[in-house]
């Protein structure tokens, strides 16, 4: 087989999205790094001159997932021309969405991946400034009397995670129920 030189970025990618496929499949303890660089057509050695552990490539690759779901998000939690109960409407039909398309959803919700739901609190910790940042705004209009729009954002994300990591109910049932906590917790302020 020839050898296909390629810029390092684009390599990187290409591990990245190879190892997130067989995670997603063969679940991450039943991927190896040698299942990795087999499935990328590479040789195992490549793989540890990006990353230095299967668990280092995992961290990237939850990293950059984490990154791609708050870009989605960001536009809507920002969005002023709304009110705060829309977006949060909105964005539970934006997570209804990419669950449904996301090509790694099967992965984030088996059962033996459960332990890996903790990598969803790096998306609320990330999220939390911006949706402190709105409820705040939303305060100084008048739109909601929150008395402390740092704890109310913190429950507001970090139930949403824990409503979305058990699995047991349907996604749509779940996200209606975080919308009837939310409106409850911005409501009592």
């Amino acid at each position: 087989m020839a050898r296909i030189s390629k810029a390092p970025e684009v390599r990187r990618q290409e591990l990245l999205n190879t190892a997130m496929e067989l995670f997603a499949r063969q679940g991450y303890e039943e991927t190896s790094m040698s299942d990795i660089a087999r499935a990328a057509g590479v040789a195992q050695g490549l793989c540890y001159r990006y990353f230095d552990s299967k668990q280092k490539l995992f961290q990237e690759a939850m990293a950059q997932y984490v990154r791609n779901c708050c870009d989605i998000y960001l536009p809507v939690i920002h969005d002023r021309g709304k009110t705060i109960r829309m977006r949060l409407v909105e964005i539970a039909g934006l997570i209804s969405e990419s669950d449904r398309h996301s090509q790694y959803s099967a992965f984030y919700h088996r059962a033996d991946s459960r332990a890996l739901h903790e990598k969803f609190l790096s998306i609320a910790r990330f999220l939390l400034p911006h949706v402190t940042e709105e409820l705040c705004a939303a305060c100084d209009n008048g739109e909601l009397q929150v008395r402390c729009p740092e704890v109310a954002a913190s429950y507001l994300l970090y139930g949403l995670i824990g409503l979305l990591g058990e699995g047991e109910r349907p996604l749509s049932q779940r996200l209606e129920e975080a919308l009837r906590y939310a409106a409850l917790i911005l409501h009592a302020g």
